[in-house]
């Protein structure tokens, strides 16, 4: 089912090697201007991201009037639930709770393909009641596993699961409606949520997931623009997903490729916001780091494989302006940061350096050049206020689209998302550039 597709990623390395040429060359190009003029492109660059934000922001006036919610259905389709699932003892059992927890018309198919577990899960799996448990030999990944999950659903629509997820009792009986909006829609997407933040850093990912799946999913859903299809929860129109051939078994992002493919064959993607789905989210920098640098060079891959699509007018809206806005971004945030961490190498020698042979001269330097530095990013921070405002209403309406507050505990992770979190983001795209460039393996 998946070969057809699983096959077009041996593409990918030769397409890599004109991408690294393409990239290499514009890189080199964008240094020379930051040499030149670092300021003029700093001040280009916050330009940039003004009108892409305020882009966002006038789609979002024209959708936040609009009436989400929709009539029920007075026949509802059938439906499977499959979860794959790889040593998820911790979370696999709560995640089957919950999804038998939802409310539905109908019966609810739910089938748990194990992928070669080794934590003891499976053999726990078999005494469950209800379900219809797969289990593959070895370890094959998650997007084989969905595969195997779609040759035993019999389900109209298949709800794609990950074993560390909860959907809400209405998550089915709110998503499937909107299968119904178009007769081209081929997914729907519900809401995702962090499950249950702890730490400072699930924290900063509660804010994050707010505004990622919640106001930036809303705006660019209304332009038929989503570029992926969440793995938490997914729902999928299992006959359009098997005329293109299942998810591609050999791609790190599976859930934004085959959001891809939908869009390339002129298929829709909703949104729905009237449920949620809460999923655990990395407690540590490492986990954290492996995830986000699995995701960009997933992107990467994935614009490699559909590059046919980027400023494509025949994709409107989403060729010209999504792709380029959205998976663009990480070349340049990449950019960005290596050209910090080379600066900032540079200037700590500047500065170390007279501190060193006579630190009184070497202080008064220090200061000329902070106060220098102030005085010539003027024109970027009085720019970067009218951009962060704009974020700021982003962050208010996502918490009103889940009908919660702004409180006093969420002031320092907010402070961290604007401030540090950036950062690491940038570090963990250039990284996975580096990877690409040099062709590291891929894995999980």
């Amino acid at each position: 089912m998946a070969t057809e597709h699983a096959r077009s990623t041996i593409s990918i390395p030769q397409r890599r090697q004109l991408a690294v040429i393409g990239l290499s060359v514009a890189a080199v190009v964008i240094f020379i201007f930051f040499i030149i003029s670092y300021q003029l492109i700093f001040i280009g660059y916050t330009i940039l991201t003004l009108f892409i934000f305020s882009s966002y922001l006038v789609l979002w006036l024209q959708e936040e009037g609009r009436k989400t919610s929709l009539p029920s259905l007075k026949n509802y389709p059938s439906v499977s639930i499959i979860i794959p699932s790889f040593n998820a003892k911790e979370t696999i059992f709560d995640c089957l709770r919950a999804c038998k927890r939802m409310k539905y018309p109908k019966k609810v198919e739910i089938i748990v393909v194990d992928d070669g577990s080794t934590d003891g899960s499976y053999e726990l799996l078999k005494k469950v009641k209800g379900i219809k448990l797969v289990k593959n030999l070895k370890n094959c990944g998650k997007a084989a596993a969905l595969n195997r999950g779609l040759e035993h659903a019999k389900g109209e629509i298949v709800a794609c699961i990950d074993s560390d997820s909860y959907p809400a009792e209405n998550a089915l009986i709110e998503s499937v409606k909107h299968f119904y909006e178009d007769k081209k829609v081929a997914s729907v997407v519900v809401f995702i949520c962090a499950n249950k933040p702890k730490t400072l850093l699930q924290k900063i990912q509660e804010i994050e997931y707010l505004i990622s799946f919640g106001f930036f999913f809303r705006t660019i859903a209304s332009i038929d623009g989503l570029y992926v299809t969440p793995g938490p929860t997914a729902l999928y129109r299992k006959r359009i997903l098997l005329e293109l051939g299942g998810f591609d078994e050999k791609n790190l992002t599976e859930d934004m490729e085959i959001a891809l493919r939908f869009q390339k064959h002129g298929y829709k993607i909703k949104v729905c916001h009237e449920t949620v789905v809460r999923t655990d989210v990395p407690e540590t920098l490492g986990k954290l780091f492996r995830q986000r640098l699995r995701w960009y060079r997933g992107g990467v891959m994935n614009i490699l494989k559909y590059i046919d699509l980027f400023f494509n007018p025949k994709y409107g809206d989403f060729g010209l302006f999504i792709l380029p806005t959205t998976l663009g971004a990480g070349f340049f945030a990449a950019l960005f940061m290596a050209w910090t961490l080379m600066t900032l190498s540079r200037n700590i020698v500047d500065w170390l350096w007279p501190v060193v042979a006579n630190f009184s001269a070497g202080v008064e330097a220090f200061s000329a050049t902070l106060n220098s530095g102030i005085i010539v990013f003027q024109s970027a921070w009085i720019l970067g206020i009218f951009t962060l405002s704009i974020w700021a209403y982003f962050l208010i309406k996502s918490f009103e689209i889940t009908n919660r507050r702004l409180k006093a505990r969420h002031f320092l992770p907010l402070l961290l998302l604007i401030v540090a979190y950036p950062v690491f983001i940038g570090l963990v795209f250039l990284v996975a550039y580096i990877y690409e460039l040099f062709g590291f393996k891929y894995s999980w």
